[in-house]
C-alpha cells in the first residue's frame, strides 16, 4: 500500500509540473546528485532541476511504463532495465551523440553494460549498512543478516526489489543471483518469510531515516555501497558504516537515460555532458559518496576516496562479485515479484 501511495503521488506530481522551457525534470533515487554540482548547471545554464525520486526499481518502472506520463526528461536507471526500455524504443540514442563529447571519459566496461541508449554514471555493491554503536561485532556474512543474533529481533531493514531482496540468500547458497529455479527461488522465500519476525522495514534505508531521521530502531539494514555516507549525513549520529560480506556480492551500475518523448531532451543531453566533464564527475562522485564511471574523473579524485575499500573493492573482493544478467525469464520475474510482494504484505499484517 505504501508502494501505491508513492507511486500516486509521484503521479501526482508529474501531472501538476506541466511543461516548462527551462526546467529539466529528473526521476531518480534520492541523494543521487550533489547539490553543489546542480547549482553550477543551474547557474551555467539559467535552468532549474526538478527531482521526483522514487525508493525501488518497480515504483520506478511503474512510472516509465505509465503512458500517460510524459514530463519526465532524464531517468537514472540499472543497465537490465534500460536494455528492455530501449528494446520498447524508450530512450534517445546516446552513444556518440554529438551533443555528448565527454562520454569519452566513460570507462569502457560500464559504457558496454549501459549499451547506446543511455550514458554510464555510477557503479557500487550491494552489502549491509550497520550502527557501529549497537553492533558490538561487524556483520561479515550474509547469515548475520539471515539468522540474526537475538538483539537484532525487530531492528532489520530490507529492501522491496524482486532482484536484490533474494540476493543475500542466493549468494549464501553460492547461486547465481539472476536464477529462475522455481524450487530455489521458493526455498529462498521460506528464509525471508522466517526473517520477517527480525524486520524493522522494507523501505529503503535513506527513505527510512529521510522519514524518521532521529529514529534509533534501525540497526542492520540490505544497502548499497555509499549509502552509509547519507546516513550519516541524515542521522545526527555518524554511527553507521558498510560491509561487503565474506561471501561476495553483487556489482551494480547506474545508466542515465533520456526519455525519447522528453520535453527537455536537450537540457538532459547538455547535463549528462555536464556531469562528464572530468571535474565535476570527480566532485559529484566524491559528494555523494559513490563511485563514478567516469575514468578521467576518478583519476582526480582523493587518494582516500580512491582507496576506500567499501566504494573501490579490492581484485580478490571484486573476484567474487556477480553481476546481475539479462538471463531473467518472464516467469522468473512474476515469480520473484510476487514473493516480494506477499513478503511486504505479510510484514505489513504483523
Amino acid at each position: 500500500m505504501l508502494k501505491l501511495r508513492l507511486i500516486a503521488t509521484l503521479c501526482c506530481a508529474l501531472f501538476a509540473l506541466g511543461t516548462n522551457a527551462n526546467t529539466l525534470t529528473i526521476l531518480t533515487w534520492e541523494a543521487y546528485f550533489s547539490e553543489e554540482v546542480i547549482a553550477q548547471w543551474e547557474a551555467r545554464t539559467g535552468a532549474q532541476i526538478k527531482q521526483l525520486h522514487f525508493d525501488s526499481d518497480e515504483v520506478r518502472n511503474t512510472i516509465l511504463f505509465n503512458s500517460d506520463v510524459n514530463q519526465i526528461d532524464l531517468v537514472t536507471i540499472d543497465p537490465i532495465t534500460a536494455e528492455i526500455f530501449s528494446k520498447q524504443d524508450t530512450f534517445l540514442h546516446v552513444s556518440q551523440h554529438p551533443a555528448l563529447p565527454n562520454l569519452q571519459h566513460a570507462n569502457p566496461q560500464w559504457a558496454q553494460q549501459c549499451g547506446p541508449y543511455t550514458s554510464p554514471y555510477f557503479w557500487g555493491t550491494l552489502g549491509l549498512v550497520y550502527r557501529k554503536d549497537k553492533l558490538t561485532t561487524p556483520p561479515n556474512s550474509w547469515r548475520d543478516l539471515l539468522y540474526p543474533e537475538p538483539e537484532l529481533h525487530g531492528h532489520i531493514g530490507l529492501l522491496s526489489n524482486y532482484g536484490d531482496t533474494m540476493a543475500p540468500s542466493l549468494l549464501l547458497r553460492n547461486e547465481s543471483v539472476s536464477s529462475n529455479d522455481a524450487p530455489l527461488l521458493r526455498e529462498v522465500f521460506l528464509e525471508l518469510q522466517n526473517l520477517l519476525p527480525s524486520i524493522l522495514s522494507f523501505d529503503y534505508a535513506i527513505t527510512y531515516l529521510n522519514n524518521k531521521p532521529m529514529d534509533e530502531d534501525l540497526h542492520l539494514a540490505l544497502a548499497y555501497s555509499g549509502d552509509d555516507k547519507v546516513l550519516n549525513q541524515i542521522s545526527p549520529h555518524n554511527h553507521w558504516a558498510y560491509v561487503i560480506p565474506d561471501e561476495g556480492s553483487t556489482m551494480w551500475g547506474e545508466c542515465l537515460g533520456v526519455l525519447k518523448n522528453a520535453p527537455q531532451s536537450d537540457l538532459a543531453l547538455d547535463f549528462i555532458n555536464f556531469l562528464n566533464i572530468p571535474e565535476i564527475a570527480a566532485q559529484n562522485s566524491e559528494a555523494i559518496g559513490i563511485a563514478t564511471t567516469n575514468d578521467a574523473g576518478y583519476a582526480l579524485q582523493s587518494s582516500s576516496f580512491r582507496n576506500d575499500p567499501t566504494l573501490h573493492p579490492s581484485n580478490a573482493v571484486i573476484d567474487k562479485l556477480q553481476h546481475y544478467t539479462g538471463e531473467y525469464s518472464n516467469e522468473g520475474v512474476l515469480l520473484r515479484n510476487r514473493m516480494t510482494t506477499t513478503l511486504v504484505e505479510l510484514h505489513e499484517s504483523q
